[in-house]
């Protein structure tokens, strides 16, 4: 090891091991902070310095780059390997609790839509102290199913974990007649709980897919028709329980009127983040992008692969 080499050894200890800041650093070797910089930038690219980064959820850091590139998400997290989708679904979910961790902050405020990929988020949230964030509910409540799905359950849980204000959305998810979704919007409560939903700083949503197995039971509880009608009308998936195509255009039919945020409140979001696992749902997941809903996505290989194979 030469004189330099001795030096770069030195000043590296003294940076990583004795906390020490680059101004201190360089009273004591006599140098400048800005040649200390470049010293402690070389001691990493010659491997005198290595640093290891020890994620407890391992991420394909190749592939989160190339979907993120191809398909212009303002971020994209890969989960590493083959899982079966319960398995995949929670690694996903505790990925994305990591993340919205890291991005959350007093005085912020985080959207929720429903079903199984949110409730895993939420359940996989630590209880944290913040100042003055607003947990608010995107989109009127189920009516059948596992009510630990539902927004107004999962909103209150995160609000009461985050010692945080939430707003919620006291009505069904949809109705089947205009004039009702007409009356409801008019709501005085309702009519204020929606407009919670518009330019907020965080939003966390699922996708779904057509496939009454994917939520889709959960939207179309009325006529046995109702799901064949919608993709006759070309819808391919679901956010925020509005329909839309592969293009991520809205779909509207009869018989189906949402009581939730307009889907541009998706796009208004600082970070709107999907959380989706299985190939199944890269069709859907495909037109959320598309539309401009998600800007951070949270997913398993096997959708990565597929979204990468449909946008060749």
């Amino acid at each position: 090891m030469n004189n330099h080499e001795s030096l770069l050894v030195h000043v590296a200890q003294l940076y990583y091991h004795q906390n020490l800041n680059q101004s201190e650093i360089s009273k004591i070797v006599g140098l400048s902070r800005p040649t200390v910089s470049r010293m402690l930038e070389e001691a990493r690219e010659i491997g005198i310095v290595e640093i290891i980064v020890h994620d407890p959820i391992r991420k394909n850091h190749d592939l989160s780059a190339r979907l993120r590139d191809q398909l212009g998400l303002r971020e994209a997290l890969i989960i590493s390997g083959k899982y079966q989708h319960d398995v995949a679904l929670e690694k996903c979910a505790n990925e994305a609790a990591q993340f919205v961790s890291s991005i959350l902050d007093n005085n912020m405020s985080i959207g929720f839509s429903w079903g199984r990929a949110i409730r895993a988020v939420c359940n996989a949230f630590q209880s944290s102290e913040y100042y003055n964030v607003t947990v608010v509910q995107m989109a009127g409540c189920l009516s059948v199913g596992d009510p630990t799905y539902d927004g107004l359950e999962l909103a209150t849980t995160v609000a009461q974990k985050f010692n945080a204000s939430y707003t919620n959305i006291v009505s069904p998810v949809y109705v089947d007649h205009m004039l009702v979704q007409q009356a409801l919007l008019a709501a005085p409560q309702i009519k204020k709980a929606l407009a919670a939903t518009r330019n907020l700083d965080i939003v966390l949503t699922g996708v779904g897919t057509l496939d009454d197995t994917n939520g889709s039971s959960y939207l179309f509880t009325g006529s046995e028709n109702d799901l064949k009608l919608a993709k006759e009308y070309g819808a391919v998936g679901h956010v925020l329980a509005r329909l839309m195509d592969k293009d991520g255009n809205e779909v509207t039919f009869p018989n189906h009127y949402p009581i939730a945020a307009p889907l541009e409140a998706l796009r208004e979001a600082d970070w709107s983040i999907g959380i989706v696992a299985s190939k199944k749902k890269a069709l859907a997941t495909l037109a959320a992008i598309k539309g401009g809903y998600i800007n951070c996505l949270i997913a398993d290989e096997s959708l990565a692969l597929e979204l990468l194979k449909l946008t060749k």
